[in-house]
């Protein structure tokens, strides 16, 4: 059965391009055939204009990238200078910005579609929620912040997407729609013109439905600087699994995802150990939350002077320090962080992938709620690069992820690393999905 453009991972759609098999405009048409068709249920997007798509499709030039004519959605929180920006905030309201973020005036440059703006939580950061729903069940959640970007891709109606994670807002959804994410090390790509909430924390990150696809932006960054091995052949690799804190919290469908993950990976013939970290790193859940909320109390000062009686609750209590975060606390925080870097790093550099729980669960069935970081919130302090992987399912057959992560800046092993385990987990590439009952 021959696949509709719009099913194809992004990696295979960039080979039909480069082969003269498929061109951006009928990729972009069925790109938009499919969001007239589900976008009412999913509700990804927060701009979405067909023309303006169109016209990037149009004005595409000659080139040799291998995002050349690839539709890619971008997080409703990243400027971009023919789209507006507006944060799903009343503030921002039909804001546009006068130029694109870094990473889109990147993509742009090597051929790339922006597709349209999606929906997240109000600065990515709490406030407001999307209206976004899961692809997979219109009453769960697609997770958060980076709600939007999870789901357009689930649903089909792109082929790559931007995201950010500040705690675990990449990853959460990601697991939660049965795709691809990653989160890249910390400062490997540039955070210019997107919305900051952590200066310490926020990474641009994407989503794909492959290990392939997303290694198109991560080459496209250059937040790798060697070349990726994504042989579709077996090749031993050198796991651990690691148990993470909290791991209380996750549900049986999270444990046992976890479980399986080693079992197929050990089947498969990887070496496969499990581990446990230092005592020192289980404090690295509230570390994180007091850099985030530390910082954040100046991330949206500006608003609050200026905007105060259209910023929602949750920005005034954080500007106000409502948790009592001293500055000794902070000062605390950081010196933990980055002890902790330091030795995980020497630790994880035994393996080529540390595999642990992806989310606590399922989507929960509401979308007063995007889920909770806990599983995620630990890697994204230690500033690590961190891949969600699918081919695990819980309650009502709904996705759950796992999540595998390696030493700062070893991306490119990191992505190498992933590529083996879904192939072991028998899921190298998912299809887009529309549940509409």
């Amino acid at each position: 059965m021959s696949l509709e453009p719009f099913q194809l991972t992004a990696y295979e759609a960039a080979k039909k391009i480069e082969q003269g098999e498929l061109s951006p405009f009928d990729l972009a048409q069925s790109c938009i055939e499919r969001f007239n068709f589900c976008e009412h249920q999913v509700k990804a997007y927060s701009f979405f204009d067909q023309q303006v798509f169109l016209k990037q499709v149009n004005n595409l030039g000659l080139s040799n990238s291998k995002i050349h004519g690839l539709p890619i959605a971008v997080k409703d929180m990243i400027d971009t200078a023919d789209m507006p920006t507006q944060h799903n905030s009343p503030i921002y309201k039909d804001h546009q910005p006068s130029k694109d973020a870094a990473i889109v005036s990147i993509l742009k440059s090597l051929g790339g579609v922006i597709s349209g703006k999606t929906d997240t939580h109000e600065f990515a950061a709490g406030g407001r929620l999307p209206a976004t729903t899961n692809p997979h069940n219109k009453a769960h959640t697609a997770g958060g912040s980076s709600s939007g970007s999870a789901a357009a891709i689930a649903a089909g109606t792109a082929m790559l997407s931007l995201g950010t994670q500040t705690g675990g807002s990449i990853l959460r959804p990601a697991s939660f729609c049965g795709i691809f994410g990653m989160k890249p090390t910390f400062g490997s790509v540039s955070r210019e013109g997107a919305k900051f909430y952590s200066v310490s924390l926020d990474t641009i990150g994407w989503y794909g439905r492959s290990v392939a696809d997303l290694s198109l932006i991560a080459e496209s960054a250059r937040a790798v600087r060697s070349p990726i091995n994504l042989a579709s052949k077996k090749e031993i690799k050198n796991f651990a699994i690691y148990e993470l804190p909290k791991s209380n919290l996750a549900s049986n469908c999270a444990n046992e995802a976890l479980e399986e993950a080693s079992n197929l990976l050990i089947k498969s013939g990887h070496k496969v150990k499990k581990i446990s970290l230092p005592k020192t790193f289980e404090n690295l859940y509230q570390t994180q939350l007091t850099i985030m909320k530390g910082e954040g109390r100046t991330a949206f000062l500006a608003e609050y002077l200026a905007n105060f009686d259209l910023l929602a609750e949750d920005f005034k209590n954080r500007v106000e320090d409502s948790d009592n975060i001293s500055f000794e606390n902070l000062r605390n925080a950081y010196d933990h962080a980055a002890e902790c870097r330091k030795e995980f790093d020497n630790i994880a550099s035994d393996f080529d992938g540390i595999v642990s729980i992806g989310a606590p669960g399922i989507a929960p069935e509401s979308l007063d709620t995007t889920g909770d970081a806990v599983f995620q919130r630990m890697w994204s302090v230690l500033h690590v690069p961190a891949i969600s992987l699918p081919g695990f399912y819980g309650e009502k057959g709904l996705p759950v992820g796992v999540q595998i992560v390696a030493p700062r800046f070893m991306d490119s092993k990191l992505l190498e690393a992933a590529n083996q385990a879904s192939i072991a987990f028998n899921h190298e590439t998912v299809l887009p999905v529309l549940n509409t009952e």
